[in-house]
């Protein structure tokens, strides 16, 4: 290899790896993970929240699995279809009927993502004149075949905004009694 080259190529290495490395964000840290998952409600009834989550959880299509107020705990689960149109191993089309056995197409027929399941907690904490709310989600793939493909925390302090500007809304309507 020629030596100029050579010289070019050992001066771009460092400026393509610092390129590639401020692409990717940093990690964030717990304290602000639970920053953006946590908001604190001017209200010392706890029984209150815990009703307006609940219902601002059934107006995004979750269902609750579990409350338990003497806690302040309550789970749900939302299910997205990913492919609206598809189902079954191969799509919807079935290939033969064996003994009254219905075989989906061929077992090596491409996966793909399915479905999107997303598993809330919520825990509701009396503060003084105050509750405070955290809340997380966890996000979880499945292929058209049942197989978990990815799961992950979310993450993003907008989806968490969203989500308490209309706990937020739910609060105001239970305490109004609409």
């Amino acid at each position: 290899m020629p030596s100029a080259l050579r010289a070019v190529l050992l001066l771009a290495a460092p400026v393509l790896a610092a390129a590639c490395a401020a692409s990717v964000p940093p990690a964030k840290t717990q304290l602000q993970v639970r920053e953006f998952q946590t908001q604190t409600f001017d209200t010392a009834d706890s029984q209150l929240v815990m009703k307006a989550m609940f219902n601002a959880l059934q107006d995004e299509g979750y269902v609750v699995k579990n409350a338990v107020i003497q806690l302040g705990l309550m789970t749900a689960t939302k299910e997205i279809d990913l492919a609206p149109g598809r189902s079954g191993p191969t799509g919807g089309e079935l290939s033969s009927s064996i003994g009254g056995m219905v075989i989906f197409g061929p077992q090596d027929a491409p996966a793909y993502r399915k479905i999107e399941v997303r598993d809330f907690t919520g825990n509701i904490t009396e503060f003084g004149e105050q509750t405070k709310v955290r809340v997380s989600v966890q996000r979880k793939i499945l292929n058209n075949r049942g197989y978990v493909v990815e799961v992950n925390p979310i993450d993003d302090p907008v989806f968490y905004q969203d989500f308490f500007s209309r706990m937020a809304k739910s609060v105001y309507l239970q305490k109004e009694r609409l």
